[in-house]
């Protein structure tokens, strides 16, 4: 279960925040809007993604792994095509939905990095 662990508030009266998630083994920082949870809150996934670019397939690695760009909101994600038809891959319990396609040589159980 994704739960929140903290909350940066950018603007209250907006509503706008960055929050902190976590399974319990990763953990994402993401911009919400509006926001209207609280610490220990449970989250619906799946998580929308924006600009995601330069999927490339795994060969060999099977490993699902998180790396936050500093000072921003950018990650490299390692993780699983789950659906191909809503662009869905997993990390760890994170279901994160792809605001772009996946290529087309991508298929379902495919691990990818991004």
């Amino acid at each position: 279960m994704i739960k929140i662990y903290k909350v940066k508030w950018l603007s209250k009266e907006a509503g706008e925040a960055e929050v902190y998630l976590s399974d319990g083994y990763f953990n994402l920082m993401c911009f919400c809007h509006p926001f209207n949870q609280a610490i220990g809150d449970s989250v619906p996934q799946p998580l929308y993604t924006l600009n995601v670019k330069d999927i490339f397939i795994l060969d060999d690695e099977e490993i699902f792994s998180v790396t936050k760009e500093e000072d921003s909101f950018d990650y490299k994600l390692t993780g699983q095509v789950i659906n191909k038809d809503e662009n869905q891959i997993k990390i760890g319990e994170f279901i994160l939905e792809l605001d772009n396609p996946l290529p087309n040589d991508v298929q379902v159980r495919d691990f990818i990095y991004l």
